[in-house]
Parts: structure tokens; sequence; C-alpha cells
């Protein structure tokens, strides 16, 4: 039994949900918006932690 497996990024598995899926219910499609918030809140942490770098240097 040989598999081939391929890594995937958030973003691109995003992506293809957006393209692929008609959703039948709204589970599939609350999980997507949880992520998409969570990447943002990810980014904005990124950028708050690079302003405060700047602030206390």
């Amino acid at each position: 039994m040989n598999k081939e497996y391929q890594m995937v990024t958030v973003y691109d598995y995003l992506k293809m949900l957006d393209k692929d899926v008609k959703y039948v219910n709204n589970d599939a499609k609350t999980i997507k918006e949880n992520v998409e918030k969570y990447l943002i809140n990810m980014r904005r942490a990124q950028t708050n932690a690079k302003l405060l770098e700047v602030l206390l240097a």
C-alpha cells in the first residue's frame, strides 16, 4: 500500500476550501472562519511584538 502525501499550508488549505467545497452544514464554514481569525490574530501579535521591540529599543 503506497500512498503519497503532500504538505499543505493552512493558507493553501483555506484557498482549496473556497474553491472545491460547497458547505453542506455550517460546521465546516465555522471552522474555516475560526482558522482565519486565528491566523489574523497571530499576524496581529507578531506585528505588536515588533512594534513593542522598536519602542523599547
